[in-house]
């Protein structure tokens, strides 16, 4: 295999520098219109609730209720999921989905020690994440009672999240800029490799193992000049 020679191979990128930062922008540029134009934002809201079974004057919660909440917590997740609660989110928001698709959209989280539930909804509109998330806390908060919870308290309502949680415009951006230098070192390379012409003296040794006797230099100053006054003569 034939040995690559680092500097030369700087050299020729340092010739090409043009091509190099042209191919790097061109990159760059792309990329950016694909996070911008065509890759859509999702953007995401989340609702806390408390949940508790103690139904006393002082709302006072046992390690009872905790275990409680850990254990009912895949029965949370059937409820909150369940076409009885996602028909009347639907219905009351006017949404333009199924209860399949609207499921899709939907994580529910709790601590293991603690009474509380986390509710986060994602979509490409970030009002209709957080109307999503307020609504389905709410119809869950009436749904669940039947098995035993005689509290449920709202902690944190959803707000509207101007920020996409699928994309970082700076992350994106570096990226992109590393994915174009490496494109461009690649393709120089490419070509270097292989060029297999001699681009000087030096090369005819290290490359053809010949030695060299002498050389004609390159003179084309006053050429034009010289030969006019030979002409006039």
């Amino acid at each position: 295999m034939e040995e690559i020679n680092i500097g030369e191979f700087f050299s020729f990128v340092k010739k090409h520098l043009i091509f190099f930062v042209s191919m790097i922008l061109m990159i760059l540029v792309i990329c950016i219109l694909y996070f911008i134009v065509i890759k859509k934002p999702i953007y995401s809201s989340d609702v806390s609730l408390t949940l508790t079974g103690v139904n006393d004057s002082q709302g006072r919660v046992t390690t009872n209720d905790i275990t409680l909440n850990t254990k009912m917590l895949p029965t949370y997740q059937e409820v909150i999921t369940s076409r009885k609660v996602l028909d009347q989110v639907i219905n009351n928001l006017k949404l333009n989905k199924t209860v399949s698709e609207l499921v899709g959209h939907i994580k529910i989280q709790a601590n293991t020690d603690s009474m509380v539930l986390n509710i986060t909804v994602t979509d490409e509109n970030r009002v209709i994440a957080k109307d999503i998330a307020n609504e389905v806390a709410s119809i869950f908060g009436e749904e669940i009672k039947i098995y035993g919870i005689t509290s449920v308290t709202i902690l944190d309502k959803a707000i509207v999240n101007d920020t996409p949680i699928n994309i970082n415009y700076t992350k994106s951006i570096l990226i992109s800029l590393l994915a174009g230098i490496f494109i461009s070192l690649v393709c120089l390379f490419i070509v270097f490799y292989l060029d297999t012409t001699v681009k000087g003296m030096e090369q005819v040794n290290t490359k053809l193992g010949l030695v060299v006797l002498g050389g004609v230099p390159l003179h084309t100053e006053n050429t034009k000049g010289v030969r006019k006054g030979l002409k006039r003569k």
